[in-house]
């Protein structure tokens, strides 16, 4: 993705505005999904905000994702996106719209593939006629049909209206603001005149931000890749999944089941054990024991008896 306007910046100062035209670009295509926006102008409260180089970004970021955007110089004023650009045209919107030559012969390639520029003729009479004119609003539906994106680069509201007029043909606009650099006053003011104007404005674009993220997540991610590694960087324990050598583990076999389990009530000598028909020897053994059992207990009973007799016959003697 190419950034323009930059001069000599930092690796981790391009790689953040870079990040952040993306993150823009995704932000305006889940703005609505229902009716998705493909036609925006990009404007500004005041002059020196940066809305051209935003235009510019976001254009690239819309061409390296893989779809076509046209970029319209609509600053006629002060034409400033050949230069960000670096392309010049040899013919521009108002030959489209006298019919000189189509939109695919006046717009010209940029060095980024899939984004096209379409330049203004320098010194058009009363931009803002122009703009409100039939033949733009059809310059305008014939090149959202030719294009996946179109972006339209506007001078500042509160300098011209032409913001306010090509608002209300266009899907959205967005209005860029400089941190640090803008009155809130001269924001407020602008935003109204475009509500005023029936404009969509969708949102509010800033720019100039100082980075509160360090740069040590860009240097991360750019220097330790799947091929490196750094001592210094956080680690997280790796439990390593067990191989299928180590999961066979010998299992000793368990003892043979008992076939007899003896259960015993204070009531009753009742075995619960199921025997097999085949073991005639244990059923005869358990039965032995089991007439051993009531033969015991009959004893008992007579011998209590007696006890009991002999206390009797004692009481009577006293």
């Amino acid at each position: 993705m190419a950034i323009f306007n930059m001069g000599k910046q930092h690796k981790d100062e391009r790689s953040s505005i870079v990040n952040a035209a993306k993150t823009l670009l995704a932000n305006i295509r889940f703005m609505d999904v229902d009716n998705p926006v493909h036609t925006m102008a990009i404007t500004s409260a005041v002059p020196n905000e940066g809305k051209t180089f935003v235009a510019a970004n976001l254009g690239s970021a819309i061409a390296t994702s893989g779809k076509t955007v046209l970029l319209v110089e609509c600053d006629m004023r002060r034409r400033s996106l050949s230069r960000a650009l670096g392309v010049h045209a040899q013919r521009g919107i108002y030959s489209v719209m006298s019919g000189e030559c189509t939109v695919q012969e006046a717009a010209v390639e940029t060095n980024t593939p899939d984004m096209y520029f379409l330049d203004a003729e320098p010194r058009i009479p009363n931009p803002s006629d122009l703009l409100n004119s039939n033949r733009f609003t059809k310059l305008v539906d014939l090149v959202r049909n030719n294009y996946d994106y179109v972006v339209f680069d506007t001078p500042p509201v509160g300098t011209f209206i032409d913001a306010a007029v090509l608002g209300t043909k266009v899907d959205a606009v967005f209005m860029v603001v400089r941190e640090g650099f803008t009155k809130k006053a001269e924001v407020a003011a602008a935003a109204d005149q475009l509500k005023k104007s029936n404009c969509n404005l969708a949102g509010i674009i800033m720019n100039y931000c100082e980075r509160t993220s360090s740069g040590y997540y860009y240097e991360y991610y750019y220097t330790h890749g799947e091929k490196g590694s750094s001592s210094n960087a956080p680690q997280m324990p790796i439990t390593q999944r067990p191989s299928r050598a180590s999961a066979q583990v010998s299992v000793p076999k368990a003892p043979p089941a008992r076939r007899m389990a003896k259960s015993t009530d204070d009531s009753s000598q009742q075995s619960n054990t199921t025997v097999s028909p085949d073991d005639t020897g244990v059923y005869e053994r358990l039965a032995e024991q089991a007439a051993q059992s009531r033969s015991r207990r009959a004893q008992a009973d007579l011998d209590t008896t007696a006890a009991v007799s002999s206390s009797s016959s004692i009481d009577d003697e006293f």
